[in-house]
């Protein structure tokens, strides 16, 4: 009988293969509809902390507010409250179409002859902005190994804000930098 006992044997080597597999194969799905909830929701979630970011901004809001903020605290709060305190120092060379918001959410020179006298204020506008994209991504859990995947992402979600709220008649650089001027329309 070690024939019957073999194919027995074998038999339920099958079915417990199969159902391994088949477990594998739904714990596999199980991963990808979380990992896919996960990426729309750090999606969701740059997105509605760009429109609040630069709202405040814009806004000249205190304090209060700004800590308020889902995704504020420590160098990512006081990198928001350098960029609202410095903005009034930007808003005369945006209204002079000087300089522009870029739709990869930075801050760029577009009359060449003024670079001297306004490096330093851009560099340091610059440099607040990268870290805001760089803080914003972590918060959503785009950090370390999968920074540099979701950077541009989230750059870009703040240049959309940064263009889409300010005011018309102000210059923004494209991504094939092209320059645009805002419409003085009601709608944009």
């Amino acid at each position: 009988m070690p024939g019957r006992y073999e194919s027995t044997a074998n038999a339920t080597r099958r079915r417990l293969l199969g159902v391994s597999a088949a477990t594998f194969l739904l714990a596999a799905c199980n991963n990808l509809e979380t990992h896919t909830f996960n990426i729309q929701s750090a999606a969701g979630g740059t997105e509605i902390e760009a429109r609040q970011v630069v709202a405040l901004v814009y806004a000249q809001a205190p304090d209060a507010d700004i800590e308020k903020l889902l995704y504020s605290g420590g160098d990512l709060t006081r990198a928001i409250k350098r960029l609202r305190d410095r903005y009034p120092q930007l808003k005369p060379w945006l209204d002079q179409g000087v300089i522009g918001n870029s739709a990869s959410g930075f801050v760029a020179l577009r009359d060449p002859s003024r670079r001297e006298q306004l490096r330093e204020l851009l560099w340091e506008e610059n440099r607040d902005r990268a870290f805001l994209h760089n803080r914003a991504s972590v918060a959503v859990g785009h950090g370390v190994d999968d920074l540099a995947g979701w950077l541009p992402y989230a750059s870009y979600s703040f240049g959309k804000e940064w263009i889409a709220q300010g005011q018309a008649g102000w210059w923004w650089l494209d991504d094939k930098r092209q320059w645009e001027q805002k419409s003085r329309s009601t709608s944009d």
